[in-house]
């Protein structure tokens, strides 16, 4: 087997490598026997050879030894004989010396035994006597030296010390003189001895000569012998070198090449430097256990154990051994081989472990081990779990749990938790099988082997890999569970569903035997393993190497406190694992058309592996489409890719596109930034009438194109435009679109539900396409079933069970297999539902800064269809709006504002925007606001104000020289979490242009009075610019109610000096002033704008006021006091934020007050009226 890029090291590559180590083994034990008996041979032949030679040299030397023998011994015994006579000569003189010292040694004897040596020296400095003594007496022992000592000793004992003393001195006397004749003896007995010395010395010499010449002629003529046979020995050896030396070097080369040979083969089979990358590549994958990090990036293969085989029985020579030095020196430790055992994804990833119920904790740690280090080896949310436990009822893996939060996408790693019962068992059974067919058909679809190779190619589309671990099988697997394990055991691997069973013998002799066959034939799909007797080691039972198993290692957990700490960042890895995500450049480049004579066809994300999913309008059977999807489930994001695909595949006149969003949020607020000629509506927030009016709008436009195809004799969209006309399509998507039908019992709900039943019947032959959206259907009651049977298109994403089953066809389990932090799968289906045409996809997603760019692209790209009706804008908050005349009139040229009157205060409710609030001068020129809700009010005031303010500063190009605005805040706010903007506007902001006057003051109010009245009655000189008088909240406005007559003896004209000629006519009331400015102001060009919180205290209590009002809005009142103050008796349709605008020229018109705006945004706005 040669390994290249797909090596795995394994049970069947360890065993292939032993069995070949051991023919190596083998064969080079051959190599080397065959040599070494080669050489040695040849040494045998070279010693005889010497042999031969050396046998000649030793005769040769033997008879030269025995003549040197005889020689010597000759010359020993001449060298004897002189000896042995000179000894003879001189026996008597040895003698008598050697008793000449013996005397000596006795008289030191002696005196070393006198007791009291003090006394006996006290006379050795005196001159000793000479004695009478010879030395014959002395040999002859006539003087007893130790009798004198003893006697000395007695004396000396009894304390007789003249006595002592006495023999003391004569004892020493006689002591010194036999010294001194023994040692005279001496030197005469030596001089003797050594007189004939000389003469012996030559006797010697002459002896040993003569032996130097006898053996020198022998050893020159022996000398003569040795050359002769050396010289014989040296050529013999080196003939004999030269041929060894020829034979082992021909041996040695010979086994050499023969060993690199087998190497070389050895090492292609296997080849050391791949095993030691992937084995390098293996352990640095390793997790570390003191500083865990999740895994990013998917493993092709995973190391789950160590394989291990003791080589001792094997007799490895010691060339082997020091080859696997040198080459597998990473697996070969001691007396043991030893490899990584990985696994990949593939059908070999079925594992069985077979055990006795003994020694079950073993077993159960095993399989915790083994589980949490495939936890650990993936990156989160890449491999999910399903523990079936059904004797200890979850125990055995509790510590999976640890990984679990029962709210959030964690729970989806172990499937909810760890099975226990026959019938939950059973169920997630069928649930496996389900997600294995639908892996079949959704993603293999016959074009790929298995999911690894579809996994390689779908990139963030991968399946993640489902495992299913059984403890104590076959214990709580009914019949029908068996069944359906074999099945998964047997597909399952394929689409990345793997199985391990841990079988415990002991359940296995309970089940009944007639089930036996089932379980053999499952467990032929699993590799099988065996633990021993107490479980303490694991053995692969397939395969033997030498009649011995290979044991399998468990690779063990790391200690409590690590696990710990490894648990807490798997757990957040899961939960916060990236969502899969594809991008919409996967889709960028999809088959399109730039024309949609012959339907819609959008890219929106990718099937199977890389195939493009299209949503299709148009064609077929596919004219309408429903989406489903809860929140967070991806729907928005959906409709984005929609509206971004056909703004960039199509141009305004191929498609014209309605965007409403009933929901309250900015999700597509985005493309009111933009300007975008392909939209005819974006209403974000939209209200419920507005909604109905878009049905409206298109059923006109429907009738409009039935006259257009009947003048031209066609009855659809395409024959029509197979003459080469242009008529665009219409493309209708509604978000939250159940608003509508809110309250199926009221007349807007069924008048809406009959607008859509027409369109969707009728819009398909007219191009009209709509795309509703919702979060659920299953409440949604005013609208008809055979409404949505219609809609041939479904798109469902996380949904709950009751829509998926309404929209696919009982589909639930379907979207089961979606789960809820999977954001953008979805099940499209084009037939109405039928499950038959299912198709699992993944919605393209748009980065925001991408999305950004793209719609920036697509508006300078289309930019030229911008001349005609603009785009009708909606939005919530009119600072959102980049294109409102807040956010565009520094850009604007006077004819921009052709009235100067002109009040911005809300947004219609119909699709065009052709509500006009205007003060010009013309009787009853004034705008009443009637309604109870302050806030409303007091934000409708701010845009007046910000409007007339603008209209001056665009007609004018400069600010005014005084104010022409008069605020009369009679309901200031007075809150620290709320300011009063009109307040603001007037006092911080804008006092060049408005000025404020408090509640309470009365003077200012009847200054400011006064002066319009002049203003009226033409007393005064002023421009061209009219006057604005705003109240808000008259009901309060006391000023402007007082009935006391002014003149000029109240001294009020050194206040306000009105008054001039001096006259002292009685003047009129603030009542009176105010109702003549409010009666005749508006043609003299000044205006009021008032606002009174109710209808009714403003009829009772100033009535005959209303009339000169030509121009109302009323909000949050009765529908009494709606009948009476603006003739509107229908207001079952009009929302708690809607008003209504009341023009006596012209129909009310509902619309849409803007709210409080924001503060940073009204800076800004005030900055550029500066």
């Amino acid at each position: 087997m040669i390994w290249g890029e797909k090596m795995k090291y394994n049970e069947k590559l360890f065993v292939d490598f032993l069995e070949n180590l051991i023919k190596f083994n083998q064969k080079s034990s051959e190599l080397i026997e065959k040599a070494s008996a080669e050489i040695e041979r040849r040494n045998i032949d070279e010693k005889n050879e010497w042999n031969d030679t050396k046998k000649i040299s030793n005769q040769q030397a033997e008879t030269y030894s025995i003549k040197v023998k005889t020689i010597e011994t000759d010359f020993q015994r001449k060298m004897s004989q002189i000896s042995l006579e000179d000894i003879k000569n001189k026996a008597e003189s040895f003698k008598r010396l050697q008793k000449c010292n013996e005397i000596l040694s006795i008289i030191r004897s002696a005196e070393s035994g006198i007791t009291n040596p003090n006394i006996y020296k006290l006379d050795e400095n005196n001159t000793v006597p000479q004695l009478n003594i010879s030395v014959d007496d002395l040999i002859d022992g006539k003087i007893d030296f130790y009798d004198r000592a003893y006697q000395l000793n007695e004396v000396l004992r009894k304390g007789r010390k003249r006595e002592a003393f006495n023999i003391s001195r004569e004892f020493y006397a006689i002591c010194r003189s036999a010294e001194n004749i023994l040692n005279e003896e001496i030197i005469t007995l030596r001089s003797l001895i050594i007189q004939n010395r000389e003469a012996l010395q030559k006797t010697y010499t002459n002896e040993i000569d003569r032996l130097n010449q006898v053996t020198y002629k022998e050893w020159e003529f022996e000398q003569e012998v040795l050359k002769n046979t050396v010289d014989k020995y040296v050529k013999q050896k080196e003939k004999s070198n030269i041929k060894s030396k020829d034979v082992r070097t021909n041996c040695i080369d010979t086994r050499q090449r023969n060993l690199e040979e087998i190497n070389k083969k050895f090492c292609k089979q296997f080849p050391p430097q791949e095993f030691l990358e992937e084995y390098i590549k293996l352990y640095s994958a390793e997790p570390l256990f003191e500083n865990y990090k999740c895994c990013k990036e998917m493993p092709q293969k995973v190391h789950i154990a160590t394989l291990e085989y003791d080589i001792f029985n094997l007799k490895l020579n010691d060339y082997t051994k020091e080859f696997l030095k040198k080459f597998y020196y990473f697996m070969y430790k001691g007396n043991k081989l030893c490899i990584p055992y990985t696994t990949a994804f593939d059908r070999e990833f079925n594992y069985l472990f077979r055990f006795s119920g003994e020694e079950r904790t073993r077993v159960v740690k095993s399989a915790n081990e083994l589980g949490m280090r495939l936890f650990m080896l993936l990156p989160p949310g890449k491999l999910n779990f399903t523990f079936i436990d059904p004797v200890k009822l979850g125990e055995s893996f509790a510590m999976f749990n640890r990984l679990v939060n029962v709210d959030d996408r964690t729970s989806e790693v172990i499937n909810g938790k760890i099975w226990s019962t026959p019938a939950d068992i059973e169920q997630k059974l069928v649930v496996m099988t389900d997600h294995i067919s639908n892996v079949t058909q959704r993603c293999l679809q016959g074009k790929y082997n298995n999911i690894y190779e579809y996994n390689s190619i779908a990139e963030q589309n991968a399946e993640a890999y489902q495992v299913l671990m059984l403890m104590d099988f076959p214990a709580g697997l009914t019949d029908r569970s068996l069944k359906l394990l074999e099945q998964i055991a047997a597909s399952g691997p394929k689409c990345g569903v793997f199985t391990i069973i841990y079988r415990n013998e002991s359940q296995y002799k309970k089940i009944s035997e007639r089930s036996y066959p089932l379980i053999e034939n499952i467990e032929t799909n699993f590799q099988t393993f065996n633990f021993n007797e107490n479980c303490t080691q694991i053995l692969c039972s397939k395969e033997k190497v030498k009649d011995k198993f290979l044991l399998w290692n468990s690779l063990a957990l790391p200690d409590t406190v690590q696990m710990d700490k490894i648990i807490s960042t798997l757990k957040n890895g899961i939960k916060n694992a990236d969502k899969v995500v594809v991008g919409i450049d996967k889709v960028s480049k999809a088959e399109s058309t730039d024309t949609t004579k012959d339907g819609i066809r959008i890219p929106i994300g990718i099937h199977g592996a890389k195939e493009v999913q299209y949503l299709t309008l148009g064609a077929g059977g596919s004219h309408h489409a429903l989406i489903a999807g809860v929140a967070g489930s991806g729907k928005s994001s959906l409709l984005h890719t929609i509206i971004l695909g056909a703004l960039k595949q199509y141009m305004p006149d191929e498609l014209r596109i309605y965007l409403v969003d009933f929901k309250r949020g900015v999700e597509f607020k985005i493309y009111a930034d933009y300007e975008l000629p392909a939209f005819k509506v974006i209403a974000i927030e939209s209200e419920r009438e507005f909604g109905y009016n878009i049905l409206l709008a298109l059923e006109r436009e429907q009738k409009i194109r039935a006259n257009l195809f009947k003048k031209n004799h066609v009855d659809r969209i395409e024959e029509y435009r197979d003459g080469e006309k242009k008529l665009p399509r219409i493309l209708v998507i509604m978000d939250e679109f159940h608003e509508l039908f809110s309250n199926a019992n009221d007349e807007f709900a069924k008048k809406s539900a009959m607008l859509m039943e027409r369109i969707v019947r009728q819009g398909r032959a007219f191009g009209i396409h709509l795309i509703l959206a919702s979060q659920s259907y299953s409440n949604i009651t005013g609208v008809d079933k055979a409404v949505f049977d219609q809609m041939a298109v479904r798109i469902v994403l996380k949904c709950s069970k009751s829509d998926a089953n309404l929209l696919l066809d009982n589909g639930s389990a379907e979207i089961d297999q979606i789960s809820i932090d999977d954001p953008g799968r979805a099940v499209y289906n084009s037939e109405a539902g039928n499950r038959e045409y299912n198709s699992h996809f993944r919605v393209a997603y748009i980065e925001p800064g991408k999305h950004r760019k793209m719609l920036q692209e697509i508006s300078d790209k289309t930019i030229s269809f911008a001349k005609g009706e603009p785009t009708r804008i909606l939005l919530s908050n009119i600072e959102d709006n980049k294109y409102s005349i807040f956010n565009q009139f520094k850009n604007y040229e006077s004819n921009n504002c052709p009235v100067s009157g002109r009040l911005y205060i809300g947004e219609p409710l119909s699709v065009t925007n052709n509500m006009n609030i205007d003060l010009v001068r013309s009787d009853n020129s004034n705008l009443l606001m009637l309604g109870s809700d302050t806030e409303k009010a007091r934000n409708m005031f701010t845009f007046a104000l910000l409007s007339l303010c603008i209209n001056y500063r665009v007609r004018h190009g400069r600010i005014p020289e005084s104010p022409f605005i008069y605020l009369l805040n009679c309901k200031p706010l007075d809150d620290s979490d709320f300011k009063d903007i009109p307040k603001v506007i007037a006092k911080e902001l804008l006092p060049e242009y408005i000025r404020y006057i408090h509640c309470g003051d009365e003077s200012s109010a009847q200054q400011v009075l006064s002066e319009l009245h002049e203003n009226i009655k033409g007393a005064v000189s002023v421009d061209d610019t009219d006057k604005y008088f705003f109240v808000f909240g008259y009901q309060r406005a006391e000023e402007l109610k007082s009935e006391i007559k002014l003149s000029q003896g109240d001294d009020i004209d050194s206040l306000f000096n009105l008054m001039k000629n001096g006259s002292n006519k009685p003047q009129l009331s603030p009542k009176e002033l105010f109702h003549l400015i409010v009666k005749a102001g508006a043609k003299q060009g000044v205006h009021v704008i008032l606002w009174q919180d109710s209808y009714k205290a403003l009829e009772q209590d100033d009535n005959n006021i209303m009339s000169y009002f030509n121009l109302k809005v009323a909000f949050d009142m009765s529908p009494e006091e709606f009948s009476r103050s603006v003739g509107e008796n229908d207001i079952s349709l009009l929302s708690e934020n809607n008003a209504i605008y009341y023009n006596k020229a012209r129909d009310n018109q509902k619309f849409r007050p803007y709210q409080a705006p924001d503060e940073e945004w009204l800076k800004g706005i005030s900055m550029k009226l500066h």
